[in-house]
């Protein structure tokens, strides 16, 4: 591909050293492109998007971006890690982790000022993002003061503040109400339609035709069960349900009890 962007070979991980999170992944990212990482939890989806940001490295193998591999020598090279922390944003799983400052606002410009954008591309860009997740009236108060679709809007604020080129969101439509993922979901949407690569790590299968057009499933051993277009694998139900995609459902109707499978489907739009 000539434009690839991230490389994955043979990628390993482990928590302690005796914890497998990820056994041997292969993956190749190109520019433009909107991914989906399924998986039941416990899977590896997070510690992949972790790998994909730079926060962790692999044991084995190698993850390389834009043709370098990223590792820590990568990211003790100022120049590097700059250009990189540009161009990549990870909205973690939990908004909890991502904010950290006083107010909302001072998290919203945490990334453009530590990276030295330019102030006035800076506050238009801010501006921009603010209005586009309808989060003008939240700017003064503490993160610990927000609602729990609040703070996942701030956080993907957060991110967006930055511009990055790539796109990486954690779970991003988990526990919200229905008009809120519907946002969130028109943002991950508008973003790709913008040139943005755009990766969501989900298990919540009802989103992803939208909002993916590629797929990977991760299985219980932490390896890549399948991938390819997304309607092809969710029509796959013996691949969904070996994958803990999908449950089995009971109910009672008169006098008989009915079984019968169905998809993880965590909300409604």
């Amino acid at each position: 591909m000539d434009d690839l962007i991230f490389r994955l070979r043979a990628v390993r991980f482990s928590y302690l050293n005796k914890y497998p999170a990820l056994c041997g992944i292969d993956m190749d990212i190109a520019g433009g492109q909107k991914i989906a990482i399924l998986g039941a939890n416990g899977s590896g989806k997070s510690t992949l998007l972790q790998l994909l940001d730079g926060l962790i490295f692999p044991d084995a193998g190698s993850v390389e971006i834009f043709g370098r591999f990223l590792d820590e020598a990568a990211l003790n090279d100022a120049d590097f890690s700059g250009r990189f922390r540009s161009r990549v944003g990870l909205v973690f799983q939990n908004p909890d982790i991502q904010l950290f400052c006083s107010t909302v606002k001072e998290d919203i410009l945490f990334g453009p000022l530590q990276l030295g954008l330019d102030r006035v591309k800076m506050k238009k860009r801010v501006d921009e993002v603010i209005a586009s997740l309808g989060i003008g009236d939240l700017l003064e108060r503490s993160p610990h003061q927000l609602s729990v679709g609040e703070k996942r809007k701030v956080s993907i604020a957060t991110v967006l503040a930055i511009d990055p080129d790539i796109l990486l969101l954690d779970e991003p439509t988990a526990g919200l109400d229905p008009q809120t993922s519907r946002h969130i979901m028109d943002i991950i949407i508008e973003a790709n339609e913008k040139g943005k690569t755009v990766v969501t790590a989900t298990h919540d299968l009802h989103i992803v035709e939208e909002i993916a057009d590629l797929a990977y499933i991760l299985s219980r051993e932490k390896k890549i069960a399948r991938s390819g277009p997304v309607e092809e694998l969710l029509k796959d139900e013996e691949l969904l349900r070996s994958n803990n995609l999908m449950h089995i459902h009971k109910h009672r109707h008169k006098d008989a009890v009915h079984i019968h499978p169905h998809q993880h489907l965590e909300h409604h739009i």
